[in-house]
């Protein structure tokens, strides 16, 4: 009996590229990774990648917009669930925060920050991302003055100051050992948060 085996469609095929060009990257970073290095990956041809893809810098861009919308995506599903805004402000700090110095999640979004500088396609997709990681902090914020929890004056500009404060102390934590501890990292963040949320209190 022949068994009937299942052809990929295009979509699953361009998912399954950009799934393993992200494990790739995670290994050598956006600059040491080739479209060779995926199709060897993947056991395919060069061409086939670039039939889904018309270019390197494409194929870097679009996985890590792949990557990064699904973890962001997680992040939020996580946050929502907390019931009240100063309980989602928490989860959003815990998350946001790097694991440790090895947090392969982290060091990719460092590294495409760096890749961001010479690659059109990436700075775009960054900066989108990290737009709608501000702009989940602010609509926190924005709940916690709605149901009395906060007296923040402008979400917006707390959000941007917070997300900044995260991602400079994350860089130090993630790639540099010993100059603070993820608890460290927390504490000031929160810190930071109850200043950006009491104004007036």
């Amino acid at each position: 009996m022949f068994s009937i085996v299942k052809r990929q469609t295009v979509e699953e095929r361009r998912v399954e590229i950009l799934e393993t060009t992200c494990r790739v990257v995670i290994e050598r970073g956006f600059a040491g990774t080739r479209v060779a290095d995926v199709a060897q990956r993947l056991g395919v041809s060069n061409s086939l990648i670039h039939y889904h893809f018309e270019s390197k810098e494409a194929l870097l861009a679009e996985a890590f917009s792949h990557y990064a919308k699904k973890s962001l995506q997680e992040c939020v599903d996580y946050i929502v669930e907390a019931p009240t805004a100063k309980e989602q402000l928490a989860r959003a700090i815990e998350d946001f925060v790097p694991e440790g110095s090895d947090d392969l999640e982290w060091m990719l979004w460092i590294d495409a920050w760096g890749e961001a500088l010479r690659n059109p396609l990436m700075r775009r997709i960054s900066q989108e991302l990290d737009v709608r990681s501000n702009e989940l902090i602010e609509a926190i914020l924005r709940k916690g003055n709605d149901e009395g929890d906060f007296s923040c004056v402008d979400p917006r500009m707390s959000a941007m100051r917070l997300m900044g404060l995260i991602d400079g102390l994350a860089v130090q934590f993630a790639a540099h050992d010993g100059v603070l501890t993820r608890n460290d990292l927390i504490d000031a963040v929160t810190r930071a948060a109850q200043q950006e949320t009491t104004h007036g209190k």
